[in-house]
């Protein structure tokens, strides 16, 4: 895979269906984007350590692998914006996926307009995070000036001024409790804010993400400000030591 800085945005595309690479990398090539496709998990190795796209499109089964053990080694050394093409419905994988840090997961039939639009999406976000091979330098606040969720930087910045890292699920919950704070909302109502479809008694992707989004603020010995409101869903407080200059922005 060949980076060309300022050029088109570069896609690696792993699956084991050649056909299906081929009319995908068809399809986005048509809309201005460069596609690197590999069909085994170490042709995937060998050109992500070449150079580093800008999105990753991995299929849930691989063979002998998964997407899962693929985004488990991925996310040990990348941020990359990631897409999960899967094409069985189950609620477990999906969890773990997204907790693993993937931030989008679709089925295997989605319309390829609607997988276009949500490439562009995660895209922008990158850009405005400063994530993949586009990242811009980092900035800080200044100490003291609070906690801090920026609606158009889609970051969270802590109030010594360091960053803490959202996956897009972590920032659109966030986001929502936030704006909403001190107001309880239902799983229903996040599940399908963030993820786009029903909440079921079996579906744990949202407490999942709230899992992650508390260890992040408070670490393993806090709420993060967001409480759980049984049986309905979840509150938020405010940050940790939170003090008149917290603000979102």
């Amino acid at each position: 895979m060949t980076r060309g800085d300022g050029g088109s945005p570069q896609i690696l595309l792993l699956d084991d269906d050649a056909d299906y690479c081929a009319q995908l990398s068809s399809y986005l090539e048509a809309y201005g984007f460069s596609v690197s496709t590999a069909q085994t998990r170490s042709g995937f190795n060998a050109q992500l350590a070449e150079a580093e796209p800008d999105l990753i499109i991995l299929d849930q089964r691989l063979g002998e692998t998964t997407a899962t053990d693929v985004l488990r080694a991925l996310r040990a050394r990348h941020d990359t914006p990631c897409i999960v093409i899967s094409g069985a419905a189950d609620p477990f994988e999906r969890v773990v996926n997204l907790e693993l840090g993937a931030d989008d997961e679709v089925g295997k039939s989605i319309a390829p307009r609607e997988l276009l639009a949500r490439i562009r999406a995660l895209l922008r976000r990158a850009r405005v995070l400063g994530h993949g091979r586009h990242a811009a330098p980092a900035e800080r606040e200044p100490p003291g000036a609070g906690w801090q969720l920026s609606l158009e930087r889609r970051e969270l910045w802590r109030a010594d001024g360091r960053t803490c890292p959202l996956t897009t699920a972590e920032f659109e919950l966030l986001r929502i409790l936030v704006e909403r704070r001190g107001e309880p909302i239902s799983r229903q109502e996040l599940m399908l804010a963030v993820f786009r479809r029903p909440w079921k008694a079996d579906d744990r992707a949202v407490d999942t993400v709230v899992r992650k989004l508390r260890r992040k603020i408070s670490g393993d010995h806090g709420d993060g400000g967001i409480k759980t409101v049984r049986p309905t869903g979840y509150i938020f407080v405010g940050f940790p030591n939170s003090g008149p200059s917290d603000r979102l922005s």
